[in-house]
């Protein structure tokens, strides 16, 4: 009896565990679609986005970076703050780790197809892994498992 509630456990995780990992991969694309529209509705007010897009800091230095321009009036509450700190960490994450083998225009091509992002970003990672290992490429920093999530979801919003 104990055995049968066990197997029918273990049957019920893995048909629910593709949709839970898919729910998180939706909601990563959402939190960077959300971060990507508030940061361009909010920052604008007061300089222009370009300015922000050329700054490359961690996700920590960027949520330093909102609390002051919140102190000095972007209008974020304390809800819309993490969805632009994400989003524009990830943007800087793509641009250290990322652009220096090529441009976002190269990543994406000229035409829109539907990608895996998640798996082109962890391809990436593993061939910047490769490049460091041989040499043949400057030193990268090594991209988390967030920072993998982040990116895909990034390169999603951006481009589905």
């Amino acid at each position: 009896m104990r055995r049968n509630v066990l197997v029918a456990a273990v049957a019920v995780l893995f048909a629910v565990a593709p949709a839970v990992a898919q729910q998180a991969a939706g909601d990563a694309v959402a939190a960077m679609k959300s971060g990507k529209e508030l940061f361009e509705k909010s920052c604008r007010f007061c300089h222009g986005l370009d300015r922000a897009l050329v700054a490359k800091h961690d996700a920590e230095a960027w949520g330093g970076v909102v609390k002051r321009m919140v102190a000095y009036g972007a209008p974020l509450n304390a809800e819309q703050r993490p969805l632009v700190v994400r989003y524009l960490g990830a943007r800087s994450a793509f641009a250290v780790k990322c652009s220096g083998c090529h441009e976002l225009t190269r990543v994406v091509g000229d035409v829109a197809v539907v990608r895996d992002w998640k798996a082109l970003a962890e391809r990436m990672a593993g061939h910047a892994r490769d490049a460091q290992k041989t040499g043949t490429t400057p030193a990268i920093p090594p991209i988390s498992t967030d920072e993998l999530v982040d990116i895909a979801a990034l390169l999603q919003a951006i481009i589905p």
